[in-house]
Order: structure tokens, then C-alpha cells, then sequence
């Protein structure tokens, strides 16, 4: 275990070490902004962002502008992350009772709520998740579970 001193003396070093890559940050800020004055280019002004009530996306797309005919999108589904562990359904551990078999309770269904806990939970479409389009429009959805007890939805 490092002594007092030691502490103390390692602490100094960092700090002289702080100062200097401190000094060094603002000798190159100085030097973009001399470069920058050299070059006439001026500090982009940002506008405020405008409050909206949908979210908005991380990245927005770029738009090209071409004399061509535009490019038909094709709605493709997420791509799901691997390194999850695949969701199986839950095996049923009830102990049948003495008196007869019509005394268990049937489960809504086998997946447990990973909020509450609870087996009372249906199986809805997922609207954000297409995953193919089917004839004239019809879309295919992806299945998504929500507790009837807490209101929690996962996939």
C-alpha cells in the first residue's frame, strides 16, 4: 500500500501533467481560430431547436438532388441484436393438486412480465416493425407482448 507521501507526490505529477495538456488545448484552439480567421470562414450560428411533440430521428437521411426519376423506398424490418439471448417460451412448473386436475389454473400465457412479474399478458402486432409487405399494401407485423397487469410491452 502507497504511503502518504507517495499519494501525495503522485497527485502533484498528475496535476502538472493536467496543466500542460490544458496549455496544449488552448495553444490549438488559438490556432484553429487564426487558421479559421485566415481562411474567412466564421462560426456556424445554430438556431434554437424547435420543441415537437414526435421524436425525431438520430440521424436525418440525406437528401440528393438528381434530375433522375426518384428511387422507390423499400421498408425493410430492424436488424435485431445477436448478442441477446433468444426468448423461449417459459415451461408451466404448477403442482397438481390431490383433490383433481380441476382445481389448476390455466395461464394467459407462458412469457413472464419482466417488470412485474406477471403471466397475464397478450400478444399485440408491433406497428414500428414491418416485416414484409404483402399484395397491395397488406403489411406483415411483428409480434410484440404486453402485460394486461402493469401495461409493460416487450418483444
Amino acid at each position: 500500500m502507497p504511503t502518504e507521501q507517495e499519494l501525495k507526490n503522485e497527485m502533484f505529477r498528475l496535476r502538472e501533467i493536467l496543466q500542460n495538456k490544458e496549455k496544449e488545448v488552448a495553444d490549438l484552439k488559438a490556432k484553429i481560430a487564426n487558421i479559421e480567421k485566415e481562411l474567412g470562414m466564421a462560426k456556424p450560428v445554430l438556431a434554437a431547436p424547435i420543441p415537437s411533440i414526435n421524436p425525431t430521428p438520430a440521424a436525418p437521411t440525406p437528401k440528393v438532388e438528381t434530375a433522375a426519376a426518384p428511387i422507390p423506398k423499400i421498408e425493410t424490418a430492424p436488424a435485431t441484436t445477436t448478442s441477446a439471448q433468444p426468448r423461449r417460451p417459459k415451461t408451466i412448473l404448477q403442482k397438481i393438486p390431490r383433490s383433481g386436475t380441476s382445481q389448476l389454473h390455466a395461464r394467459e400465457t407462458q412469457f413472464e412480465c419482466p417488470n412485474c412479474g406477471s403471466h397475464y399478458n397478450s400478444e399485440v402486432e408491433d406497428k414500428t416493425r414491418i416485416l414484409y409487405v404483402v399484395g397491395a399494401g397488406t403489411r406483415i407485423y411483428a409480434k410484440k407482448h404486453r402485460c394486461m397487469n402493469c401495461g409493460n410491452e416487450w418483444s
